[in-house]
């Protein structure tokens, strides 16, 4: 398997997923500028979204997903998917998305308890951005949870003989 992205999906799907991943990260951004606040967390959370956003542009350049995902109704769902979830974001603030920050939250500060044996120390460098890494597993889980009931509605569609909106080519 080729791991090297095409580099003109590559830059344009980089714009396209930076966007996507500051409107999703926008109500756990301002939750925790409130209960953080300290420059170096921000730089870590923005660091957690930064590293997100090139990871998806990647995954989606490459060309086995080009040519296995892309271009097939789950592409089209999974693209569906993330400007929902995108779109949506910020009118979530009090909703899913607070809740995938606290268990984000309560996941980092159990494996410190474990690992360590002791409590996380609140002023810790790292502890940001590992919380922003699991916040964008689970974030990126909804998507991929609504993505699969967007693409069987779309297969149940076909299959009732209706004909769904035809899956578009563009970038990812």
């Amino acid at each position: 398997m080729k791991w090297i992205p095409e580099s003109g999906v590559f830059w344009p799907g980089l714009g396209a997923w930076a966007i996507r991943g500051v409107f999703c990260a926008l109500p756990s951004f301002v939750w925790a500028v409130g209960q953080y606040g300290r420059p170096w967390q921000i730089a870590e959370m923005a660091a957690g979204v930064a590293s997100y956003v090139v990871v998806f542009a990647w995954v989606t350049a490459l060309p086995i997903y080009r040519e296995r995902v892309h271009a097939g109704d789950m592409g089209w769902s999974l693209r569906v998917a993330a400007n929902t979830r995108a779109a949506l974001a910020p009118l979530m603030f009090f909703g899913p998305d607070m809740l995938l920050g606290l268990v984000s939250t309560e996941a980092i500060k159990w494996i410190v308890r474990f690992a360590t044996g002791s409590a996380m120390s609140g002023g810790a460098i790292g502890w940001t951005y590992a919380t922003t890494i699991v916040q964008g597993a689970l974030v990126s889980a909804t998507m991929l949870l609504l993505a699969l009931v967007i693409w069987g509605v779309r297969v149940g569609l076909k299959k009732g003989g209706l004909k769904p909106r035809p899956a578009f080519q563009g970038t990812s």
